[in-house]
């Protein structure tokens, strides 16, 4: 299981892939090439509209935006090199001016 943790303000969320949806998602997701600068801008955004909708709002087009993103954000923070590198499941959490995340281990601040 591939997990996302998103905290903004008061509120937290949690966003989970299986693996082989992983797999899949993130195989697709590489073989187009992307910038991933800006696949990763694209997905935080994601993330931060999503958090903003109600389950019941979120059609299948945010179903597949929201998978794409998590496997993206965690394949990139799990093959990053160097600084800011995670190990396993990432925590993201909003800034409180809204602009940018802090980026943590889920390892640093959750336990089994």
């Amino acid at each position: 299981m591939k997990t996302i943790y998103f905290k903004a303000g008061p509120s937290e969320w949690k966003y989970e892939l299986d693996d082989a949806e992983y797999d899949l998602v993130i195989k697709s997701v590489l073989e187009d090439e992307p910038d991933l600068e800006d696949l990763l801008d694209e997905s935080l955004e994601t993330i931060r509209d999503l958090s903003a909708m109600a389950d019941e709002e979120m059609d299948e087009d945010d179903e597949i935006d929201q998978a794409i993103a998590v496997a993206f954000l965690w394949h990139y923070f799990n093959h990053l090199e160097g600084e800011g590198h995670i190990d396993g499941d990432v925590v993201l959490i909003e800034n409180d001016d809204g602009e940018g995340v802090t980026v943590i281990p889920a390892s640093d601040v959750l336990f089994e």
